[in-house]
């Protein structure tokens, strides 16, 4: 029987709540839950986070509520050092009280990220991560579960997961130094023992981290009892409100579980308020997912991120920008125009391809610095022009136009300059044109493209490396014509300055989805 009524519209911020149709009793405990994931290192978002973080807290204690601040990894990401040491910074100050590791936690190696996460304050959780060496630093670091106490003198147990695909989104396996991750179906068996030693020492509000994916968080909420809510990661989904089928689902036992994600880079966070019954049972639910630009910056960790990366001088003024598609590895991105365009004139090249997933993020209009570009370029990729045949072009959009149909939509589409093409909802390309100097149009067969034709082509060196298995993207010494020392961000910056201000960002349509 469902215990929980259809979304109503009551929420003190105006989104769907899903509330209790009976009285709660006077041993119900009321939660509140600040949570983030997959923020990507986004300086600027992290400290608007901040802000969010502590208007939260200071409802949560005027309610009487116990409160807790959660992360779903991924706070890290690319091997810019600096950067990173920022997102450990920001964990403190914004009082994460735990987080669990995302994939690109580990793109600075396991054990630069154990040095980096040393002294944190927040609680490291990691219950299907194994190490092959208990005296690192992550390994001394990372708990498989943990209990924390609300203002009220609740308890809570809580439980953190790694992606069982991580092997394949981390750069090299390298990096993770001999750590393993769990498959799903032993993450599943395992996740219930956990679950099991944390109910036998008295806890019925169990709440798991998870940055293992929308898709098997769904699957861990109906084939593993006793969790209560799951704060998810990974799959970058923005779930609003509460949907049951969608979010609230129901345990082999019957009993509610609800589901979480705040999307991608920083962009949205959520507030998750809850009353459980006296034996742990859900019996209201409302989660409010909120835009993180509501927040000015908060002046501590703002003081923080420049004593490490150094003040950002302004660069120009953004008078309009396209908003972000729903789906930003699918589908055209107006910075991704944008920058690629940029590339293309500053750089000189036929054409500029770059992978849907470089881009994190956005820049809103108004005043913006180099430190805002940059952080949409996390992973400081390095470009490099070469020689590229038509044959290969096309078999790299063919290839990730796939992504338009797939389960998990990755690679993603490649994002372009110098070309435009449509691509059918099965993920089959169905035109392609080269876009000459003047502007003018010109068809290339995708059925039989020429060998012999040759593009003079920019893409950064992760594409170079036949990363997202673009192995056709991969040239001899003899096709390079130059590699640059920088990525995409400082030839946008450079792009930027030498514009009218102030400037817009617009799509113009270079990448359809149509019907088959």
């Amino acid at each position: 029987m469902n215990i929980l009524s259809k979304q109503t519209n009551n929420s003190l911020f105006g989104v769907n709540t899903a509330v209790n149709n009976q009285k709660t009793n006077d041993n119900k405990t009321k939660t509140s839950i600040f949570y983030i994931n997959d923020v990507h290192g986004q300086v600027p978002k992290m400290e608007r986070l901040v802000s969010a973080g502590e208007h939260a807290k200071y409802l949560a204690k005027e309610k009487g509520q116990d409160f807790f601040k959660l992360c779903s990894g991924d706070t890290f990401i690319g091997s810019d050092d600096k950067r990173n040491n920022v997102a450990e910074k920001f964990l403190d100050i914004a009082g994460i009280d735990a987080e669990t590791l995302g994939n690109h936690e580990f793109d600075i190696t396991a054990s630069i990220c154990g040095n980096l996460l040393k002294n944190s304050k927040a609680q490291i959780l990691g219950m299907n991560m194994n190490f092959p060496d208990n005296n690192s630093e992550l390994s001394k670091k990372v708990m498989r579960s943990t209990v924390v106490e609300g203002s009220n003198g609740e308890k809570y147990g809580l439980i953190g997961i790694q992606p069982p695909d991580i092997n394949t989104r981390v750069s090299t396996q390298k990096k993770l130094e001999g750590i393993t991750i769990d498959d799903v179906e032993q993450t599943k068996t395992e996740l219930a023992q956990e679950v099991n030693k944390l109910r036998n020492q008295g806890l019925n509000k169990i709440i798991l981290l998870s940055h293992g994916g929308y898709a098997l968080e769904k699957d861990i909420a109906t084939s593993v009892d006793g969790i209560d809510v799951i704060l998810g990661g990974h799959s970058h989904d923005l779930i609003s409100g509460v949907e049951e089928g969608k979010n609230l689902l129901y345990s082999p036992s019957g009993e509610p579980v609800v589901i979480t994600q705040a999307g991608r880079d920083g962009s949205h966070y959520g507030i998750l308020n809850l009353e459980f019954d006296k034996d742990g049972k859900i019996t209201y639910v409302q989660n409010n997912v909120m835009d993180t630009n509501i927040y000015s910056p908060n002046m501590i960790m703002s003081k923080v991120s420049d004593s490490i990366l150094g003040e950002s001088p302004v660069i120009g003024t953004l008078r309009y920008v396209d908003a972000l598609p729903k789906n930003c590895i699918t589908e055209e991105n107006p910075w991704a125009d944008f920058v690629a365009d940029a590339i293309k004139e500053k750089l000189g090249a036929d054409i500029v391809l770059i992978n849907s997933a470089n881009f994190r993020g956005s820049v809103d209009k108004g005043v913006i610095s180099e430190r805002d570009i940059s952080s949409i370029f996390p992973f400081n990729n390095k470009l490099s022009k070469v020689k590229l045949n038509e044959k290969d072009l096309v078999a790299a959009l063919k290839m990730c136009a796939k992504s338009v149909s797939a389960d998990n939509h990755k690679p993603g589409i490649i994002q372009v300059s110098g070309l435009t093409y449509s691509i059918d909802t099965l993920g089959n390309i169905k035109e392609l044109y080269y876009i000459d100097s003047n502007n003018e149009k010109h068809i290339i067969d995708i059925n039989n493209p020429n060998p012999n034709k040759i593009y003079t082509a920019i893409y950064d060196e992760f594409m170079l490396g036949g990363g997202d298995g673009l192995d056709m993207l991969k040239r001899p010494e003899s096709d390079i014509i130059q590699n640059y020392d920088f990525d995409k961000d400082k030839v946008t910056i450079d792009y930027i300055k030498s514009l009218n201000q102030p400037f817009e960002v617009k799509k113009d349509n270079r990448i359809k989805i149509v019907n088959p």
